[in-house]
């Protein structure tokens, strides 16, 4: 079975789609595109029918490149908070022979969360610590020997009506959501490795609008902050002092700016009409000095804010969204954080704008979670297969498939 998956992440500023393959565990991208959000901002939907249309928007394109309509998805649910719960379960080893199987992984971690989470909130993620196969830990079980299974675990919950109104917005697109994520978890998985899952570490996703933090302790999500500040808090800032449309703000900001004014050269300009219709020159050197107190400021809040998240001596901070890509960063996250900062640039073919960092890593997670319950999955079949590989159709197959009120189960029990 080929392994091709589809994720949507929703944002202030953009929507992101990217569909990949995993061929021998590496995933390949397949499509990755991304629109301007309307009707989406500070995690909260501010007009249902301009964000239904932003998110068609992408599916169509992405739609039309692969040839095939996308119906199912991976969506990430942009939250203000993250609850964590440390949970254990145990159950008895179904088969004769004691080898554990993906119906006993299954069982297991459902009943980790059974009665654990409250009536207002909605489960995220079921995250194993350590699985027990009688006396032996592991983190693989599948195919140990034993009478039993335990699994000591973290769930990850969030508020239940912040993820139903966005299910349900999502009906109206024909979309069928095949699993749900939070920011913060998929952000890891990105930059994933042995030495980080040994280590203490901190993701940092400066967003438009928003900022999340997430704390891992050994690979293991573990606490989380949303702070109300993003890329549109230096565009404010540059529109403010030039007086200029907030558009031509973002040009000046991804174009001329530098957020390390020590390499600015005052002799490069650009030219920009302000709101009083006046002829304006910026140079570089001005406007880097004034995106670069703006930026101080955005990451001594976020250092702060780390120490409160979490007292463990921390061994790495990535940074990581769309304002990764902000020209000459490294001198300024040195500054304030030391060496254990460094920026998580995106190494997938096909998707390496940092902004698809939440899509690439819903994508890795899921089918991390896959291959640890021993299943196997696709979101197309072998018809909308046939027509993506078929130049010359034009066919697009369309699916009844719609959600039933309530996100998909987090596990695949059938």
């Amino acid at each position: 079975m080929r392994k091709i998956y589809s994720a949507l992440d929703i944002g202030s500023s953009y929507i992101k789609l990217v569909v990949g393959e995993f061929l021998n565990g590496k995933l390949n991208i397949l499509c990755a595109v991304k629109s301007e959000s309307r009707g989406f901002k500070n995690n909260q939907i501010t007009d249902s029918e301009k964000l239904i249309d932003s998110i068609n928007k992408v599916l169509n394109e992405a739609s039309t490149k692969l040839n095939f309509k996308i119906t199912k998805l991976i969506v990430n649910i942009p939250t203000d908070y993250n609850d964590f719960k440390i949970s254990e379960s145990m159950v008895p080893v179904s088969n004769e022979d004691e080898i554990v199987s993906s119906k006993d992984i299954l069982k297991v971690l459902q009943n980790s969360s059974t009665d654990q989470i409250k009536p207002t909130e909605e489960l995220l993620a079921c995250l194993p610590i350590m699985f027990q196969v009688g006396d032996e830990e592991t983190l693989s079980p599948l195919e140990k020997k034993g009478k039993t299974l335990s699994l000591k675990s973290v769930l990850v919950s969030t508020d239940k009506k912040r993820v139903y109104d966005l299910v349900k917005l999502l009906e109206k697109c024909e979309i069928e959501i095949v699993d749900i994520t939070t920011t913060g978890l998929v952000d890891y998985y990105n930059f994933k490795n042995k030495e980080l899952d040994s280590k203490n570490t901190i993701i940092v996703n400066i967003g438009a609008t928003t900022t999340n933090i997430s704390v891992f302790s050994k690979g293991i999500y573990i606490n989380n902050l949303c702070l109300d500040i993003g890329g549109n808090t230096i565009d404010k800032e540059i529109a403010m002092n030039y007086n200029i449309r907030k558009s031509d703000a973002i040009y000046l900001k991804e174009n001329l700016a530098l957020a390390t004014p020590r390499n600015a050269d005052i002799k490069e300009l650009a030219t920009i009409v302000d709101k009083d219709g006046k002829e304006i020159k910026i140079n570089q050197q001005d406007i880097s000095n004034l995106v670069n107190l703006k930026l101080k400021e955005m990451l001594k809040n976020v250092k702060k804010n780390i120490n409160y998240l979490t007292k463990k001596e921390i061994s790495y901070i990535i940074i990581t969204g769309g304002l990764a890509e902000f020209n000459d960063l490294a001198p300024i996250l040195n500054k304030i954080f030391g060496n254990i900062i460094q920026i998580g640039f995106i190494n997938d073919i096909g998707a390496r704008d940092a902004s698809y960092s939440v899509c690439l890593g819903m994508l890795k997670y899921f089918n991390e979670k896959l291959t640890l319950r021993g299943k196997e999955y696709s979101m197309i079949d072998n018809e909308e297969l046939e027509e993506m590989n078929d130049s010359k159709s034009s066919k697009l197959s369309v699916s009844g498939d719609t959600i039933l009120g309530k996100v998909f189960s987090y596990f695949f029990d059938n």
